[in-house]
């Protein structure tokens, strides 16, 4: 069986912090919410739940299995089974992927997919040693004696505080908490963080800062000129009476970018340059062909697991993952760039799609890295045509599935035929769906 993408909403993007104590459950269920209202009585014939979601399922309301939680919590009955994808940044655009394969395996006709990733809410968590401080003052708290109770929770509260929480203390022996952030935009492989690795592949591939700020400074005015037109709004449903993605800096100057301050020492990668860390929600009505028709239900786009690419790289050089995933899903296809129409790349850095461009378009470069032949430049008019992650924000999970909603959107306002979905994802990895639209 064919799967067809049916529709999607997803709310807008937010900076982190924006929003006072917004959650995953509270945004998440929005999109789902607006999906199932649209499409009265649509959630009794959903026969799975395919989600995505990376660092919120330590805290209540969240939990281990997002897309479970949010799903039923929309209203999906709760017979429906559910699954919740993480591959780091490509996770909604493998969510949809794998909605695709259970579509054409014929274990389901239609899918949910949704997507929330609340950066705001990543927390810090206790490694053993500090736990082992807060297990002792625990039992203390037990003791029937109150004065051993008193001396056993203060000497422990003591503890913790001198090895774990004293600012002036230069070492704190291993009992610092684990800031869940900060691992998220690590890799445990390499051991390098994001902007290092976008650092070192702009000194691999000769990207300069100058190339990084223009690209970016692109990326905010494409974007802005989308929202002046209201061209996101068949896709955003407005969470808080906020309908517009609030990262994205209208009359933003190159000359301010030109002016922020490198992150790392020696390095070309800002915070301007680089995507923001972002809250945000999407969720995609997936189904087959037969179904869609059955039931008399709009079809945006088709798309199938087997044109889709899923490559490793060096974790080191995560951010070149979708050259590997592209240069494969065209050779799938038997198609070429010049065939594509749109190409939307996550801009997780100017300097990661920057490189990729570098590397398609040359021999050279193609040789180093074991690719048998160049396939062109991707940095043209047809990439990312209303802005990407640097100007709206990049909330992991999200990003992908987003991603695949606005391509479909963009080539049926075009007339056009053929997109390019793609991501780099940390760890050493990139993926690629071809979207066609119906």
């Amino acid at each position: 069986m064919t799967a067809v993408l049916i529709d999607g909403r997803r709310t807008p993007f937010f900076k982190a912090g924006t929003l006072a104590g917004v959650d995953a459950v509270e945004i998440g269920t929005t999109p789902i919410k607006a999906l199932l209202k649209r499409y009265d009585g649509i959630e009794k014939h959903i026969d799975w739940v395919v989600g995505s979601n990376l660092g919120n399922g330590v805290l209540p309301p969240g939990g281990s299995n997002m897309a479970r939680i949010i799903a039923t919590l929309s209203g999906v009955p709760k017979d429906i089974p559910a699954v919740t994808v993480n591959i780091n940044c490509a996770s909604g655009l493998h969510a949809a992927i794998y909605a695709a394969r259970l579509i054409e395996l014929g274990e389901a006709n239609l899918v949910l997919v949704p997507s929330v990733e609340v950066m705001s809410d990543y927390t810090a968590v206790f490694g053993r040693q500090q736990r082992a401080l807060y297990e002792k003052m625990l039992a203390a708290s037990r003791i029937k004696n109150p004065v051993k109770q008193m001396a056993g929770v203060l000497g422990a509260q003591m503890k913790i505080w001198m090895r774990g929480h004293r600012p002036l203390l230069k070492k704190n022996f291993g009992y610092e908490p684990i800031w869940m952030l900060m691992t998220g935009l690590s890799d445990p492989i390499s051991g390098m963080g994001m902007d290092k690795i976008a650092d070192l592949i702009a000194i691999e591939f000769g990207v300069s800062r100058e190339e990084q700020d223009l690209f970016a400074y692109e990326s905010h005015r494409k974007a802005e000129a989308a929202q002046r037109v209201k061209k996101f709004a068949d896709e955003i449903v407005p969470f808080r009476g906020i309908s517009d993605d609030n990262g994205v800096r209208h009359n933003q100057e190159l000359s301010k970018l030109a002016s922020l301050r490198p992150l790392n020492r020696g390095g070309t990668v800002t915070a301007g340059n680089a995507s923001q860390v972002s809250d945000g929600a999407c969720a995609l009505l997936i189904a087959s062909e037969e179904f869609a028709a059955a039931h008399g239900l709009p079809v945006l786009a088709e798309f199938s697991s087997g044109k889709s690419s899923t490559k490793g790289c060096e974790p080191s050089l995560m951010g070149i993952g979708p050259v590997f995933a592209i240069h494969d899903l065209l050779k799938k296809t038997g198609l070429s760039l010049n065939d594509i129409d749109l190409l939307e790349s996550n801009e997780a850095f100017a300097s990661v799609v920057l490189a990729q461009d570098k590397i398609l378009s040359s021999q050279t470069l193609c040789d180093r890295l074991g690719i048998s032949h160049p396939i062109g430049n991707t940095v043209t008019d047809k990439l990312n045509v209303n802005g990407g992650g640097i100007a709206m924000g990049h909330p992991v999970a999200v990003s992908g599935s987003r991603l695949v909603l606005t391509t479909a959107l963009e080539l049926r306002r075009r007339n056009s035929e053929l997109g390019i979905v793609t991501l780099c994802i940390g760890g050493g990895q990139g993926e690629a769906l071809l979207v066609e639209r119906r």
